[in-house]
């Protein structure tokens, strides 16, 4: 997650769509979506 944000160039909590859509295919079936969203929000500080 930490590595995407980075390749994304996340800022903050506004960049939440960015970082979700470059993570949702390398976490399809294999990560719960809703669980992989609430750590990206914990690291923006959404």
């Amino acid at each position: 997650v930490q590595e995407t944000i980075a390749i994304v160039g996340a800022q903050g909590p506004k960049d939440l769509g960015k970082v979700m859509g470059a993570l949702s295919p390398k976490t399809k079936g294999r990560a719960d979506g809703k669980y992989v969203n609430s750590i990206v929000r914990e690291i923006l500080g959404a």
